[in-house]
């Protein structure tokens, strides 16, 4: 597993679920700790304030993201981004190929900061979310590095 500054496994914890989010449920820990221990897994938390984060998965030579979560009261200043660069530097040192996520639709300001960085659409899950008891399909976006 991935992680910032050596910082302990329960303070990991604290961090990523004192992170407010209206979309997102948080892991119990137990399965927080268990998703960390995996050498294929990767949490990079956001430096120098534990204000978001990345959850991914090295799978051979592809990072799928499994989530992006900045905390609601800190969102367009730029966290996401630095993020995504902090994950492109360890895909670039693992020579990983492809980097591929899930996002709503309806998720603008996602969408928008992928394309950014070059994600493209290659195709979409029917109701792939669900937000309070509505369905919202997902479009599955890739980043080819090389």
């Amino acid at each position: 597993m991935q992680k910032r500054n050596n910082i302990k496994n329960d303070s990991l914890y604290e961090y990523y679920s004192a992170i407010e989010d209206d979309y997102e449920k948080k892991w119990k820990k137990k399965d927080f700790n268990s998703f960390i221990s995996n050498q294929h897994n990767i949490f990079i938390l956001s430096q120098p304030e534990p204000v978001g984060f990345i959850k991914a998965r090295i799978i051979k030579d592809e990072i799928e993201i499994i989530s992006i979560l900045i905390d609601k009261n800190f969102r367009k200043k730029g966290i996401g981004k630095g993020l995504l660069n902090d994950l492109l530097s360890l895909a670039n040192k693992k020579k990983i190929q492809h980097i591929f996520l899930e996002v709503s639709v309806e998720n603008k300001v996602a969408i928008n900061l992928y394309k950014k960085f070059n994600f493209i659409k290659i195709g979409e899950r029917k109701d792939y979310y669900n937000l309070n008891g509505r369905n919202i399909n997902a479009n599955i976006m890739r980043l080819v590095l090389f």
